[in-house]
């Protein structure tokens, strides 16, 4: 979930800046406001999948790698990450741009 929850807080950020007009502190609050939740939740989802997807062991490894060779495992991965990722409303920034110039 790290670098999809760097893309969406790069592209929030660039957003609210751009809608507050030079006025930093409302951009941040406002960036700060509505990514709080669903940052929290994708730092709760690494700290479940942390040490599976990186273990200690030489056993952990061959384990995670059979597993994830599994395409059931693989699909119910991927849906629990997509529950996550869908947890944000994105705004249409773009579109906020085109009314308001």
């Amino acid at each position: 979930m790290g670098t999809g929850t760097a893309l969406v807080a790069a592209y929030v950020l660039a957003g609210e800046l751009a809608r507050a007009q030079g006025d930093y502190r409302t951009a941040f609050a406002r960036y700060e406001s509505r990514l709080r939740t669903y940052a929290r939740g994708c730092q709760a989802g690494g700290d479940r999948t942390g040490k599976f997807l990186a273990p200690g062991t030489a056993t952990g490894i061959r384990l995670r790698n059979a597993l994830l060779s599994r395409p059931l495992f693989l699909n119910g991965m991927l849906k629990l990450g997509e529950k996550v990722s869908s947890t944000v409303a994105l705004p249409d920034y773009a579109a906020d741009s085109r009314t308001s110039g």
